[in-house]
């Protein structure tokens, strides 16, 4: 209960802090410009499905079925994979500090309170932020949809809520490292400056990093001349304008795939990616959307993984925070 009244107070303060009217305002702007860009696209595929094979830049592959609220919130969601990074380590990157420098944590500990309770409920008031982020912007992308005419089919709206689960975890992911370098960091400048610069670098620089580590360890690619036949007129052989392929090609190319694959699988970006497109998951046999069983099926992995990196920083968080000198 003690952790609940904690949690309730964070999240009073969280939201109405400049930087979270200002993070949620850039927010908003941010995914109108997304739906107005695609406002032709969305309107053209009203009432209709399809499904086509996508690779995002961050490692996550598979068919996705498109409908005009799957394109619509699938895009605000992959810019979400940098941006909600921003905004889940701004939240915690000075929860902890902020409060030792401003000797704040003597006047909370001073009060019944054991420091578990503190860090726990810090933890969750600022989730409940993060939660509130994601809901206004859905509501916002469904105001935006019935006010240009577009209809709403529910199986899109059910994967739209499931990646929103999905978002909410991976957002706390990084509002848990940031939280980490809160307990590890003395002064609130310096934990929010590298927090956002490492959650800059595991979203965007490090996948093209991976991407070009990935070449390297592969090698250069192998030389494969196409096959020649000998034609009927002149009897000299001549190459066959054909898509071809040679063992030593696909044997490079798989490499290639599976050195990506791995190095990328140390961001959370690449599970979030790949959840996003599992909640979206489509079948092009049936052109429509796979079973919601089968779309989990496909990302349990990314989805474990990503809940260890979640804990992972919190647990390091807490027990800094348990045995630290508040003084």
């Amino acid at each position: 209960m003690k952790e609940l009244n904690i949690a309730f107070k964070e999240f009073y303060v969280a939201v109405r802090s400049k930087r979270f009217i200002g993070i949620l305002a850039f927010y908003l702007f941010f995914i109108f410009l997304m739906n107005y860009a695609l406002k032709d696209e969305i309107i053209a595929s009203a009432g209709q499905i399809r499904v086509f094979p996508l690779d995002t830049i961050f490692g996550g592959q598979g068919q996705i079925a498109q409908t005009p609220v799957s394109l619509s919130i699938f895009m605000n969601l992959e810019t979400l994979t940098v941006f909600g990074a921003l905004i889940g380590v701004a939240l915690g990157a000075d929860s902890i500090n902020k409060e030792v420098e401003e000797g704040t944590i003597k006047v909370l500990l001073g009060h019944p309170l054991y420091r578990d309770q503190v860090i726990n409920g810090k933890f969750l008031g600022n989730a409940l932020a993060l939660m509130l982020i994601i809901f206004i912007g859905y509501v916002f992308s469904i105001a935006y949809f019935l006010t240009i005419g577009v209809p709403i089919d529910g199986p899109s709206m059910i994967r739209a809520l499931l990646a929103a689960v999905f978002t909410l975890i991976y957002m706390l992911t990084f509002l848990s490292l940031g939280t980490m370098l809160s307990t590890l960091l003395k002064k609130p400048e310096t934990s929010m400056l590298i927090a956002i610069v490492l959650a800059i670098f595991l979203t965007l620089i490090y996948p093209m990093m991976a991407e070009v580590i990935a070449g390297k360890i592969a090698g250069e690619q192998p030389y494969c001349p196409p096959p020649r036949i000998k034609t009927p007129s002149s009897g000299e052989p001549e190459p066959i304008h054909m898509d071809y392929t040679c063992p030593a090609f696909e044997e490079w190319q798989n490499k290639l795939n599976m050195w990506k694959k791995r190095l990328k699988s140390l961001s959370p970006a690449s599970h979030y990616s790949q959840l996003v497109i599992s909640s979206f998951a489509g079948d092009e046999f049936s052109n429509d959307y796979l079973p919601i069983g089968e779309s989990l099926s496909l990302a349990f992995n990314n989805l474990a993984i990503l809940i260890v990196q979640l804990l992972l920083p919190f647990s390091i968080a807490y027990a800094k925070f348990m045995t630290s000198d508040l003084r």
